[in-house]
């Protein structure tokens, strides 16, 4: 037995600024990570497993397979047949869900409290024993094709996609999570599994309760049902990427397509790791500066004053290695040149000029009115645990509202310095064409 008989000894709270109920972690003795709160007030409960095993960890000759294995793992294990986890969970009303990223791979459901345990051991089964079974394999690409197909059928999706390779050229953050165009032709069952007995093992995961659960009903429930030890792989398939470098010129792709109406127009640059969680926030702040709201510099100046555009969002999308902050345009085509002189004049400013202290606070409270928003229901919450356990610290998810309202105009403006060169990043154009 791998887990502490007295796991009381063993589980620390996590001081959760003004909480009545902390989050506690607990480290079993095999590796596993459990994350739980207890919130009374709700009748449900969230279970959200968080796996290392994102795209970052596929051998580099098999892309595409992390997101393979995510849609097996629902494909049944010797004692829980295929569609037998989602009518159990459906019967009651519950839901479950899963997602692929680039450092990492996760599985929740929610459902009431007292009809959680069924639920919960079929779902710690599949995870645990994935059989990945020939005949439901096959099935299954069919339907993975079809995802990817749509996904390349998106205009956004594809801009997004070619921005990232030029970004991050000879890194798997490069590859679009889904898998290329099309799946390798020699991907097997055997690969599936391989991947899975490597990465799908207790001290690589985290398991979130959170909900009308007590802690002590928490541990016992793993207790019962996560009883598994680490099993050595057999051999090593796992890629090992190359460090990321930042964009030291304009590197530029040009695409066209028919059946759409507006161009599309996004930049990108490389930005911080989770490491560097001081730098990260602030690329939040810069985010919300630029375009959070009619008042931000670009919303304001290329939509509301020149009417260049139709509309423009960016955001930070932070990662374990090196994150990656995009602005995307939607535009008439005729304005595609004009747009990026604008777009590289603000960046300019960001880093000459410090921002007043007015447009800061303004600013500073929006992000932390939309951490605020975004952390309300169990399953948000959830989320939140499980993504700093998994790529960073726990402890990020509690501080970040103070870091956000600590960060001064100085700070933003070195940030911008350092990563945001109105001269060296990546920018994608997608226009509309008549073949």
């Amino acid at each position: 037995m791998w887990f502490n008989h007295n796991p009381a000894k063993r589980w620390q709270p996590v001081q959760t600024r003004g909480a009545a109920h902390p989050v506690n972690q607990t480290c079993l003795e095999n590796g596993l990570t459990v994350l739980h709160q207890y919130l009374p007030f709700t009748p449900v409960v969230t279970v959200d497993i968080w796996v290392n095993a994102g795209v970052t960890r596929e051998p580099e000759a098999v892309p595409g397979l992390a997101h393979v294995l995510e849609h097996m793992i629902f494909k049944g294990t010797e004692t829980v047949s295929p569609q037998e986890f989602d009518r159990l969970l459906e019967c009651q009303g519950g839901i479950v869900n899963a997602a692929t990223g680039y450092d990492y791979a996760h599985f929740y459901m929610v459902t009431l409290a007292d009809q959680l345990e069924p639920c919960f051991a079929q779902l710690a089964e599949l995870l645990i024993h994935a059989a990945v079974p020939e005949a439901e394999f096959k099935q299954e690409q069919e339907i993975i094709r079809t995802e990817i197909d749509q996904a390349y059928d998106n205009p956004d999706w594809v801009v997004y996609q070619s921005v990232r390779q030029l970004v991050f050229p000879n890194h798997p953050y490069g590859r679009p999570v889904l898998g290329l165009a099309e799946l390798p032709p020699f991907l097997s069952a055997a690969h599936v599994r391989d991947f899975h007995h490597q990465l799908y093992q207790p001290e690589n995961m985290t398991i979130v309760l959170v909900g009308d659960l007590t802690h002590e009903q928490a541990i016992d429930l793993v207790h019962r049902h996560c009883d598994w030890p680490h099993t050595p792989a057999s051999r090593d398939l796992l890629s090992s990427p190359s460090p990321l470098n930042p964009v030291d010129q304009r590197r530029y792709h040009a695409m066209e397509t028919p059946g759409i109406d507006q161009a599309r127009l996004t930049i990108a640059w490389l930005g911080p790791g989770v490491t560097e969680k001081e730098q990260g926030y602030g690329f939040d702040l810069l985010s919300v500066i630029l375009t959070g709201g009619r008042t931000s510099r670009l919303v304001s100046d290329l939509l509301e004053q020149r009417g260049w555009i139709y509309d423009v969002h960016s955001e930070f999308f932070l990662q374990r290695e090196g994150g990656c902050f995009t602005i995307s345009v939607w535009l008439d085509p005729k304005y595609l040149e004009v747009v990026e002189t604008v777009i590289r004049e603000h960046m300019y400013q960001l880093g000459e000029i410090p921002i007043p202290e007015v447009e800061l606070h303004r600013c500073q409270q929006l992000v932390v009115n939309d951490f605020i928003f975004g952390t309300e229901m169990v399953n948000q919450l959830a989320g939140l645990y499980g993504y700093y356990s998994i790529l960073g610290e726990l402890e990020q998810a509690f501080t970040y509202p103070r870091l956000i309202q600590a960060i001064d105009p100085k700070t933003l403006q070195t940030l911008a310095q350092k990563y945001l060169s109105p001269s060296h990043y990546a920018i994608t154009t997608l226009q509309p064409c008549s073949y």
